[in-house]
């Protein structure tokens, strides 16, 4: 059930014009021929209230920590799309917290507020460079 709300709000994510993220679509198989429906987007509050629900915080805080090992000890080169995955991650949570005031993990709001900018490169250089030093 998380993968299924995980690639349905990457659905609406991209719906929005935003770019696509390899490391999102590899992981959970995203199929780009499946099409949002009216509903879909209609429903895109529900939807984020499923993710950010008790059942399934857990899990989506999973996922951030695999993508913060993912990029322990490998250069920051070769760290593109887990930094493409946790500015996804960063960019979901915080219309989760702010938009749809849904309650999200510690974990999840701390980075959502320590960087709130990983679209500029010098926030996904100091993001990289606080994952080397722990």
């Amino acid at each position: 059930m998380f993968n299924q709300i995980l690639l349905l709000i990457y659905r609406l994510f991209l719906s929005e014009g935003r770019r696509r993220v390899n490391w999102i679509e590899k992981r959970f198989g995203f199929d780009a021929s499946i099409a949002l429906s009216c509903d879909d987007k209609r429903n895109e509050p529900g939807t984020y209230e499923t993710l950010f629900s008790q059942e399934h915080q857990e899990k989506l805080k999973q996922l951030y920590l695999e993508l913060l090992n993912e990029m322990n000890g490998v250069t920051y080169q070769q760290c593109g799309d887990v930094l493409d995955a946790l500015e996804f991650i960063q960019e979901i949570s915080a219309a989760g917290l702010w938009k749809y005031r849904q309650r999200v993990d510690v974990i999840i709001e701390e980075f959502v507020r320590d960087f709130d900018r990983l679209d500029v490169p010098e926030e996904r250089i100091r993001l990289y460079e606080s994952v080397q030093k722990h």
